[in-house]
């Protein structure tokens, strides 16, 4: 029997091949516009996701979950060391802003299962009504005390082979793990002669805490905007962004350098174009008539991205791990040492403090060493700047705010 031939037309084929080609090229080309398609999606997810209808990011990753072990180098719970006691050192000038603390302190006593065995407050005002309603805390609590008022007096009451947390009464909000973090933190690195807590928008870290994603392009109420629908009492009572309006304002408005609050109790709210580079943080990145890093409205934009944050359960943005010996000096509100090294941290605190512009590097012994330090990035802490006075933070309603979410979500839960 013969065999079926088959002629092979080269014309023919040579179409063939071209047709094949083009189909293999048409079908490289469509994966790599999905995956540059997927890439930024994901990118725009995490920077701007007020821009995209549908979080990714929380459908990859839960967002409650930190990426880093929240007691330092383990995982697993951390037990309250023995051995030594744990006190907290809290100088304060505001009772408003103490009073709030008094929740976070009061969850972490050793009677609530936390860490601290004592708390002792140490006056830094001669305001009777301060003085007064923060002794009426102290009375409440055996395991407080008041000190004398003086400055620098909570280095001076540190006793040896103590371990001192340094919290100063003006901190509105830390995570259940903060003091537990840096307590270990502490053990763990033994040679560093403090280890700061994660302090939004403060000293070294207050870059990272600028990045897109972090700073929301939050702007001033310009006049008050009513939300009918909602009563006085419910307004003051709540403390999420999720329930704030859009702003509204002039479309060429920015804030600049020297921009005053433009009534008391005004809020913060993002404009309905979250991408127009008008907030206090873009004009101190982009511009040279932005405000400092140190100003008012930075801090403002910092702390109701920060509750905005609090609210969506994705703290983990602000964290890292570990950040040993920081170029820039570290911030003294909530740190823990050992009262052995109070002296030194006071000797170079003081030194810091004559020149805000100075780097760590400057930070010497009498030898000429410079002293370890570290910033422990995963228990994170806000401290509402005291310094900055009435004529900033203070016309905003954040600590209303601060003082909402720590009577929900803290204060309750010690009923």
């Amino acid at each position: 029997m013969g065999r079926i031939s088959i002629n092979r037309d080269v014309e023919s084929s040579r179409e063939t091949t071209k047709t094949s080609c083009w189909r293999d090229w048409g079908v490289v080309l469509m994966w790599s516009l999905f995956g540059y398609m997927c890439i930024i999606a994901t990118v725009l997810s995490y920077f701007s996701p007020s821009v995209l209808p549908l979080d990714l990011i929380s459908l990859l990753f839960r967002k409650d979950l930190s990426p880093f072990f929240a007691f330092s180098s383990g995982p697993g719970h951390f037990a309250k060391p023995q051995g030594f006691k744990i006190v907290a050192l809290v100088p304060f000038t505001y009772h408003e802003r103490t009073e709030i603390l008094d929740c976070y302190l009061q969850k972490n006593m050793v009677g609530n299962h936390g860490f601290l065995d004592e708390v002792v407050f140490i006056p830094q005002t001669n305001n009777t009504d301060s003085l007064d309603r923060v002794a009426e805390l102290v009375e409440k609590t055996s395991a407080y005390s008041m000190s004398s008022a003086g400055s620098e007096r909570e280095w001076m009451v540190a006793e040896n082979n103590v371990m001192y947390i340094r919290i100063d009464g003006d901190v509105v909000f830390f995570e259940d793990q903060a003091i537990p973090t840096i307590v270990k933190t502490k053990l763990d690195n033994p040679d560093s002669l403090i280890v700061s807590a994660n302090v939004v928008n403060e000293a070294a870290v207050a870059s990272l805490h600028s990045h897109p994603g972090i700073a929301l392009p939050y702007l001033p109420e310009l006049y008050h905007v009513e939300q009918p629908s909602r009563s006085r009492s419910q307004l003051e009572q709540d403390w999420r962004a999720s329930s704030l309006p859009r702003w509204e304002g002039p479309p060429g408005f920015k804030v600049e350098k020297g921009f005053s609050p433009p009534f008391v109790g005004h809020r913060w709210l993002i404009p309905s174009d979250p991408s127009s580079g008008r907030d206090p943080i873009a004009a101190s990145v982009y511009t040279e008539t932005g405000p400092t890093l140190q100003d008012w409205t930075v801090g403002a934009q910092q702390h109701y991205s920060f509750l905005h944050h609090l609210e969506a359960k994705d703290l983990s943005r602000y964290k890292f791990p570990i950040w040993v010996e920081p170029t820039e000096p570290i911030s003294q509100n909530f740190g823990c040492f050992w009262g052995n090294d109070a002296e030194e941290l006071r000797d170079i605190f003081r030194r810091s403090d004559s020149d805000q512009d100075e780097l760590l590097t400057k930070w010497v012994r009498p030898d000429g060493s410079r002293p370890r330090v570290a910033i422990d990035g995963k228990g994170l802490v806000s401290h509402y700047s005291s310094h900055q006075g009435a004529a900033g933070l203070d016309s905003t309603d954040l600590v209303e705010r601060y003082r909402a979410y720590a009577q929900e979500n803290v204060c309750l839960q010690m009923a």
